[in-house]
């Protein structure tokens, strides 16, 4: 077999699947983490999966975890991030497979082809010049070859813009803290920032459909819920759902977007046109729809609208992306083309 230098970037649960796979091979593996292990889990480690461990894992990973006496949770076990972390990644991370792999606090700045310039050259001939990676420990700058690059680095780190058309909203940016594009720990360690305060949530995705679960569990809260449809069944139901709190998510998101609690305001067709921050700390949102402009003051916006992932890693190669959704053309095109949205199916 061809030994080849893999660089995988990111040490979540993708990046270290793929590491011990290809360690597993016989290539020459080497890790790169620009934090902790599993950084971006420890981050939302407050919430639990809605799928069993049992579709978190690979089978090859729970071999060699086994085989070095640990015990893994159940697979049928709903695990939060941090329960995750501690049962599962870490672990995998600390394993004789991986022993030498993972380098911590490394960060990956950018990746281009030794010898070449993004221009040089189209498709395959750029095989034979190696990647060449630009990498930062501990302040100090340096390079390495890797004939493979797998970006597992997530998106985790780049929110989505609030702001009306996919932009940032004037404002937004100024904003600061003021707005939260992360699910925070709202009955927990953030519970301060929401308890009895004005409250708007942006976004139509399960991290809002968790908000919502959240924030109605809070004393004098009052939230405006802003979305882009126009629906009042903004998620899908699927009368057999294997993930049964996917599924009470769902329905949860579809009665609140009914009009069934007196604490949350609905703002469907909406989007965020500008954002003030005012004398008092509140935050001034202007709101457009097909009514026209309306004006609301709130204490904190949860900007849970999605997140892409970082193109400036790789702008010096030739990447074929999806114009739409900034995924690998082919894959994109396979996922867009299918009648089937649930990955399960």
């Amino acid at each position: 077999m061809d030994t080849k230098r893999i660089a995988v970037i990111g040490a979540g649960p993708v990046g270290l699947e793929a590491a011990l796979y290809a360690r597993a091979l016989g290539h020459d593996v080497t890790l790169f983490e620009r934090g902790r292990v599993a950084h971006h889990v420890r981050e939302w480690g407050h919430v639990r999966f809605f799928s069993q461990f049992a579709l978190n894992h690979s089978p090859l990973s729970a071999k060699v975890l086994t085989e070095e006496g640990r015990t893994l949770p159940g697979d049928d076990t709903y695990l939060t991030g941090d329960e995750y972390v501690t049962n599962f990644l870490e672990p995998l991370a600390g394993s004789a497979a991986l022993q030498g792999v993972v380098r911590e606090h490394t960060d990956v700045l950018s990746i281009g082809r030794d010898g070449l310039l993004k221009r040089d050259l189209i498709g395959g001939d750029r095989q034979a010049y190696p990647f060449r990676l630009l990498v930062r420990d501990a302040g100090v700058e340096t390079t390495a070859a890797a004939d493979v690059v797998l970006d597992c680095s997530g998106t985790w780190r780049q929110p989505n813009a609030l702001g009306n058309g996919g932009i940032p909203a004037p404002g937004e940016t100024a904003a600061g803290k003021a707005i939260r594009y992360r699910l925070d720990d709202i009955l927990g360690a953030d519970r301060e920032r929401y308890e009895g305060k004005r409250v708007l949530l942006v976004g139509t995705g399960h991290s809002a459909a968790t908000a919502l679960d959240r924030l109605l569990q809070l004393d004098d809260t009052s939230t405006i819920w802003v979305r882009r449809d126009a629906g009042i069944r903004p998620y899908p139901i699927d009368e057999d759902d294997p993930l049964p709190d996917r599924d009470r998510l769902n329905r949860l998101g579809n009665r609140v977007a009914g009009g069934g609690e007196p604490s949350i305001d609905m703002r469907p067709a909406s989007a965020v046109e500008r954002i003030e921050t005012i004398d008092d700390g509140s935050i001034r949102v202007t709101l457009t729809s097909p009514t026209g402009e309306e004006i609301v003051d709130v204490d904190i916006v949860a900007a849970l609208v999605g997140y892409r992932p970082d193109r400036t890693l790789y702008a010096e190669l030739q990447v074929h992306e999806c114009w739409a959704t900034m995924g690998p053309m082919r894959l994109a095109a396979t996922l867009l083309g299918s009648d089937e949205a649930d990955c399960l199916a």
